[in-house]
């Protein structure tokens, strides 16, 4: 899928204190939806965030994982039951035996050349009653489109434009593949975020006022990332749950740094 330096799948507590107190972040609700006693197959563990976040979290679940990187493997071992190295393709025989409640993909599909095809060939692997969590990045958020205003498209170590993804999803071509699967969703959140508190610099997003109210009006760019709970049952189109940064977040996170306001408060601490 893809590589990464060693050092980066080093993680600190503290990291994984942040994520259980952040409500936008998808690892943080995962660990809230699984049940009890569950049995969950995390593919592309990466940083073992997962397993971590579910033993500090005290959640009483058995997790396997699959990892291709030899040395985020070794860090897995104490977090997880068992662990395979290497490609889910390599262990699909492996998953068939064990007939996991949940299988957990945490921004991975975008690491992917041809999801489909790999969701399909998983899916022959896994019991009817197995539901998928996928979390995916949002190509659609307000900070990519105003770069893109600003004529940047910049790849980074981490975020959105991460520059080992091989696709970019929004929620509609989202929603489209997983119709294509025929993969019904039994819950969607929508995971949001201010544009200014994530890996955008200021100069790369700047717009005017009006600009900035009108995206952080609208979900689907305030969303950083989506959260698919999916189950090949029929379901009901369900409604979009919207957890994290408001349309008053951002506008006020723009004003913070906008020139007449500071200008202003230049004034009143002279005085």
């Amino acid at each position: 899928m893809f590589t990464r330096p060693e050092q980066n799948y080093v993680i600190k507590d503290t990291v994984i204190d942040g994520i259980l107190n952040d409500e936008a972040q998808p690892l943080c609700q995962i660990a809230k939806m699984l049940p009890e006693g569950a049995t969950v197959l995390d593919i592309g563990a990466g940083s073992v965030i997962l397993g971590r976040v579910l033993k500090r979290a005290g959640k009483h679940v058995t997790i396997d994982a699959i990892e291709p990187n030899a040395f985020a493997v070794e860090l897995a071992r104490p977090y997880y039951r068992a662990i395979y190295q290497g490609y889910a393709q390599d262990h699909f025989q492996a998953i068939r035996a064990i007939s996991y409640d949940y299988v957990v993909l945490a921004d991975v599909i975008e690491h992917i050349s041809d999801p489909a095809a790999f969701l399909t060939e998983l899916l022959k692997f896994l019991p009817e009653s197995t539901r998928l969590i996928i979390s995916i990045p949002n190509i659609a958020f307000g900070g990519v489109r105003l770069a893109l205003l600003n004529g940047t498209f910049d790849y980074v170590d981490s975020g959105l434009l991460e520059r080992t993804h091989l696709r970019f999803f929004t929620l509609a071509t989202a929603q489209k593949l997983f119709d294509l699967l025929h993969l019904s969703p039994e819950r969607i959140l929508s995971l949001e975020r201010s544009f200014y508190r994530v890996e955008f610099t200021r100069k790369n997003i700047k717009a005017s006022l009006l600009q900035i109210w009108r995206l952080a009006n609208k979900s689907d760019a305030r969303a950083y990332q989506y959260l698919f709970v999916l189950t090949r049952k029929s379901n009901h189109t369900k409604a979009v749950e919207h957890l994290g940064a408001s349309t008053m977040n951002i506008l006020i996170d723009a004003l913070v740094a906008w020139p007449a306001i500071k200008r202003i408060a230049r004034r009143w601490k002279v005085r």
